[in-house]
């Protein structure tokens, strides 16, 4: 099934060549989790991450259906 990955300020450099700006969309089998697509891309998941699906904060154990938007960028990123 096809999701969306989307890393924002300085975890942006941590997706693969190809990637469209800060997004990319990959193929993910039936019962991903969202915590299993960010150790894909070697992004942190502890309290300096922010890590949210379809724009909600949600347990990283949560499965993921086709079509949907993992975001991710650092805590202390600042704005």
């Amino acid at each position: 099934m096809k999701i969306s990955v989307k890393l924002i300020a300085t975890y942006r450099e941590l997706l693969p060549p190809g990637a469209q700006g800060n997004k990319i969309e990959i193929d993910v089998p039936e019962g991903t989790t969202a915590s299993d697509v960010m150790t894909q891309f070697n992004v942190p998941q502890d309290e300096t991450s922010v890590i949210v699906v379809n724009g909600l904060t949600v347990p990283l154990s949560t499965i993921l259906v086709e079509g949907d938007e993992v975001t991710a960028f650092s805590a202390i990123a600042g704005g």
